[in-house]
């Protein structure tokens, strides 16, 4: 609950929150708890009998139940309000529905939409309205690697645990791999399937799980590089962390001899060409 107000928010309106709500002692306690600080027994009698009860009534005038917040120290103070607000105003809409906002707009100056997640049990088509962008997501998908990281770094109406622990095939990292070289020669769209690339290979080589503004960053570096020669050398590194752990040495040999015997039908097949050099510098390397 505290995670709503900021140190300078109180400063700012100390005068009048002192003299209507809280007594000074309160208020400070309330400091305390916002820095983190160690509460004695008193003041966790205060804070839990007195002042958080009167924070979850004021907030209960804007329409907010509940509000977990996750990533706090990555956010752009200003935007948490904003965030707060939107949740408060699309739950008119979707009424008893699990909401998160999540992306850019939490952590960046400069943002192109506003991602907000909502779970439902239905499948619906995702919508815009100016500058809020609404993605439907299946209940499910809260237990997805994708939720857990969108999760790191995100402001929602609900409780969760998020997953930590994944399995991901070789075969669904290699043909995400094959789509995106495939999307990029042919100059399609694939910022969804870039975003599950850079998810998968970071947790297989390194089991971390990328928060948004790590995902940002990664694809950010891959707009001023040969993409192509990054994600190779991305798969390759990532490979090669899990080499003996995946057993993946006899898989890219039949992935080589496939793809060699296509290549004899369709002789300028770029995306082939592509595949068969990069998994052939994996076996290389681990050799």
């Amino acid at each position: 609950m505290e995670n709503l107000i900021t140190l300078e928010m109180i400063e700012q309106n100390q005068n009048i929150l002192v003299k209507t709500i809280f007594t000074k002692l309160q208020l400070n306690i309330l400091k305390k708890k916002i820095q983190k600080k160690t509460l004695n027994n008193n003041e966790r009698t205060y804070y839990y009998k007195y002042i958080k009860p009167k924070l979850r009534a004021m907030l209960s005038f804007s329409g907010i139940t509940e509000v977990n917040i996750n990533g706090k120290e990555h956010m752009i103070k200003e935007r948490i309000p904003k965030a707060i607000k939107i949740l408060s105003q699309l739950k008119k809409k979707h009424k008893n529905k699990k909401m998160l906002i999540s992306g850019s707009f939490l952590f960046n100056k400069n943002y192109n939409d506003i991602d907000v997640f909502v779970f439902s049990k239905y499948s619906k088509e995702d919508y815009k309205k100016e500058k809020i962008h609404v993605n439907y997501l299946p209940e499910s998908a809260i237990n997805s690697l994708f939720f857990s990281s969108i999760s790191k770094i995100s402001i929602s109406n609900f409780r969760y645990t998020p997953k930590s622990n994944f399995t991901i095939k070789l075969e669904n990292v290699i043909q995400n791999y094959e789509i995106l070289i495939d999307f990029i020669l042919r100059k399609k769209q694939y910022t969804q399937e870039l975003r599950k690339f850079f998810l998968e290979t970071e947790f297989i080589s390194k089991d971390v799980i990328l928060n948004p503004k790590q995902l940002y960053q990664l694809k950010k570096k891959a707009k001023h590089k040969n993409i192509i020669s990054l994600l190779s050398d991305t798969l390759i590194n990532s490979l090669l962390y899990a080499f003996t752990r995946m057993k993946i040495k006899n898989n890219l040999k039949k992935y080589i001899d496939d793809y060699s015997e296509l290549l004899k039908q369709y002789k300028h097949a770029k995306n082939i060409e592509v595949y068969i050099k990069t998994y052939k510098e994996v076996l290389e390397v681990a050799a």
